[in-house]
């Protein structure tokens, strides 16, 4: 056994499970250092004597054990012998793992081809509005389910209740959210209603990633036993990956994750495991077409004089979070172990449910081929679909912004097979001002709260909004062994804005984020944040490349956008590096602060980018540029204009201004110095509010006591 240092192992930019083979090739190094590239040939007693005879051998390890903790895999090596103990060390494509996704595209290739499944896939893979039901009549304004989160919205709770109803047809529901708008809550929601509503119901609930898989567990656990509750694991997860307080919910086996036995496996109501381990279940032959061919097999074999009923499905719903992060044969994976049996189901026994929540103006699958249909995930390409995309209630069709109700005169209508959840619960609204605009029609409402609370660090510019752009137009440079990009101005700049921060006590360290789409710019800022001679400790600064934030969120965030030269933009985009002519990541990076945001970048090389540019403008036109905006000017027409978040903010300002200038100026009519005003006023205001509070007590104390513990209750 030896152990083979991997760097970037934690960082998840390496796959590898237990049991992968890796090649290894030994480096041997002659008398002076030199690598020697044959066995040299040299003569004793006139006998030709090869030395280091291993040169050029290939062994084929296997990986044991995996630590992303120490970036270390645990590999055997048979028949090794070590001299130089460094080694070239190839990853290669392994055939075993994406067998599966070719034996899942396969099997649903089958079913579309069998005339009974035929409408359970076809509805699910291909909707159109003959899977649809048309609506006669106004939704309800009550629902007849109590919810288990008290703080669901009405977008949410709309969501859960049409779900639970299966008035909408047959076909995916599709929850649409942007960021912070609680898709992963009104997914948990709608998976405690339903195994609520039917005692027999039993739910998958899948996620592209584990560390997504792992968030859906931490939410239900709060409401579910393990003995209700599993979390399925492949063998070749690590215990240390695994958060301890989900571990009672996993079953582990000789040390290793494992499948449960049978009747323990058939008592859960839900198991959660990612999109690719859903290939256990497959295997295990726990699928629901495998079980109905058991139990109806069975049945028959005992009774053949009897006409053997139909059994019950077992799976009776797919769930899939953060779906558009998921290439269409994983998802595909999940959809084989639910789909019902080539036999026919008892007529009275509803199909099973499909719902994805996922925003495909994120993330999507990363793939190594560029412009394939492995890029577009099953969520993005459902949507697209005029059943979704031509419905007279999709986000498309929005207007100005403003939801739009339904009302008497759209019906009849196909009831919408989807929901668009619009209020953020993370953001400034200038941070959500240009996102909003850009990517989902205008239509986020936010309602976070307590997002003021870095307004009085004294760097913000212009409307004083927590949004800052820093022009930097130092050199990006390439490392020397033709690795990554890294921008020294940069990552100065970006340490700097963090080391002020921290100086005015507005925000601890672990509150921040740096966050860079270059590899080697994260190198750099983590040493430079964990340099000795910063004047304040950064350790605890979380740094980062951009894809490993994606789905959290942070108080303050400095984005470095690393590159400031044109000339390397089209490499950039043939590799899918960067963030300028990138959408998605684009969108990833904008959203992810919650209260404060500094970006820098030149802005002449983002400008190349309408995204970009249209934040560029937003900046420009607000003053929330940092030593100026040089020579750059924002264009004129679609990018150049505000957006509804952004006239809103300004629109409250105004009135804001406004109210303080009235004030000032009725103090000036009366002769009083702004100091002088200023404390009459609010000496005037403090006496207004003593004697409100005298006449309330003395008007109805008991009442007010009974209004204060509702307040305390809610």
């Amino acid at each position: 056994m030896f152990w083979l240092h991997v760097p970037g192992l934690r960082e998840m930019r390496l796959r590898v499970e237990i049991g992968d083979s890796v090649l290894l090739r030994q480096i041997h190094f002659g008398m002076r250092g030199e690598i020697l590239e044959a066995p040299l040939l040299t003569y004793r007693q006139d006998q030709p004597v090869l030395l280091s005879p291993y040169i050029n051998l290939q062994y084929h390890s296997v990986i044991w054990g995996i630590d992303r903790l120490k970036e270390r895999l645990t590999v055997r090596v048979d028949g090794l012998q070590p001299t130089s103990m460094v080694f070239n060390a190839s990853f290669t494509i392994q055939g075993a793992r994406l067998g599966a996704l070719h034996k899942a595209v396969a099997d649903v290739d089958h079913l579309l081809a069998t005339s009974k499944a035929t409408r359970w896939m076809t509805s699910m893979l291909f909707p159109d509005s003959s899977f649809g039901v048309m609506q006669t009549t106004l939704n309800k304004g009550t629902i007849d389910w109590e919810p288990h989160d008290s703080e669901l919205n009405y977008e949410q709770i709309r969501a859960i209740d049409n779900v639970l109803n299966r008035a909408y047809g047959t076909l995916p529901y599709m929850i649409s959210g942007p960021p912070g708008t609680g898709k992963t809550k009104t997914l948990v929601e709608l998976a405690m209603q339903l195994i609520s509503a039917t005692p027999e119901a039993h739910l998958l609930v899948c996620a592209p990633s584990d560390p997504a898989a792992d968030t859906i567990t931490l939410r239900l656990r709060q409401h579910m036993t393990p003995k209700q509750l599993l979390r399925l694991n492949s063998p070749s997860r690590s215990f240390p990956e695994v958060p301890q307080s989900i571990l009672p919910f996993c079953h582990v086996d000789d040390d290793m994750f494992s499948l449960p036995p049978f009747p323990q496996m058939m008592a859960y109501k839900i198991v959660v495991t990612s999109c690719r381990d859903a290939e256990i279940l497959i295997r295990a032959r726990l699928r629901n077409a495998d079980l109905f061919n058991l139990e109806f097999g069975f049945q028959s074999a005992m009774h053949p004089e009897k006409t053997t009923p139909y059994p019950s499905l077992h799976w009776t719903g797919l769930l899939m979070d953060e779906a558009a992060q998921a290439i269409e044969p994983e998802a595909c994976l999940g959809m084989t172990v639910v789909a019902p049996p080539e036999e026919c189901m008892a007529p009275e026994q509803a199909p099973p449910i499909f719902v994805m929540a996922g925003d495909q103006n994120q993330l999507g699958p990363r793939t190594a081929s560029k412009g394939t249909a492995l890029q577009t995930s099953l969520f993005e390409r459902l949507l697209s679909r005029s059943v979704y995309s031509e419905h007279p209630l999709a986000r498309s069709k929005l207007s100005g912004g403003v939801m739009r109700p339904l009302t008497q005169k759209m019906l009849p209508i196909l009831r919408p097979p989807f929901a668009n959840l619009i209020r953020n619960y993370r953001s400034h609204p200038a941070i959500l001002a240009t996102p909003s605009a850009l990517f989902y029609n205008d239509t986020l409402e936010p309602e976070a709260t307590k997002t003021d609370s870095l307004l009085s660090w004294p760097g913000w510019k212009g409307e004083k909004w927590p949004v800052l752009f820093a022009t930097n137009t130092g050199l990006d440079e390439i490392e020397q062994d033709g690795g990554g990009w890294y921008n020294n101005t940069e990552a100065r700049m970006a340490c700097e804005y963090a080391q002020s921060f921290l100086a005015a006590g507005l925000v601890e360290a672990r509150e921040i984020c740096i966050i860079s789409p270059f590899r080697a710019q994260v190198n750099l800022l983590r040493k430079t944040a964990r340099n000795k001679k910063n004047k304040i400790a950064m350790g605890d600064v979380s740094i980062g490349p951009l894809e490993a934030f994606q789905g959290l969120e942070s108080r303050l965030v400095i984005f470095c956008t690393t590159r400031t030269r044109d000339r390397f933009l089209e490499q950039d985009a043939a590799r899918g590096l960067g963030v300028i002519n990138e959408p998605r990541r684009y969108n990833v990076a904008m959203t992810r602060a919650k209260e404060g945001l500094v970006v820098i970048g030149n802005p002449a090389v983002l400008a190349q980018d309408p995204c970009w540019t249209a934040f560029l403008s937003f900046c420009q036109r607000n003053g929330l540029w940092d030593s100026g905006n040089g020579s750059w000017t924002a264009p004129e027409g679609e990018y150049g204009k505000a957006g509804r978040l952004e006239k809103q903010l300004l629109h409250a300002k105004g009135a804001a201004d406004r109210q303080a200038n009235g004030l000032r100026n009725g103090g000036r009519a009366l002769g009083l110095p702004d100091d002088d005003e200023h404390v009459l006023w609010q000496s005037g205001v403090d006496v207004e509010s003593a004697l409100r509070e005298v006449d309330d007590a003395e008007a109805g104390g008991d009442e007010e006591a009974e209004d204060a513990q509702d307040e305390d209750e809610d």
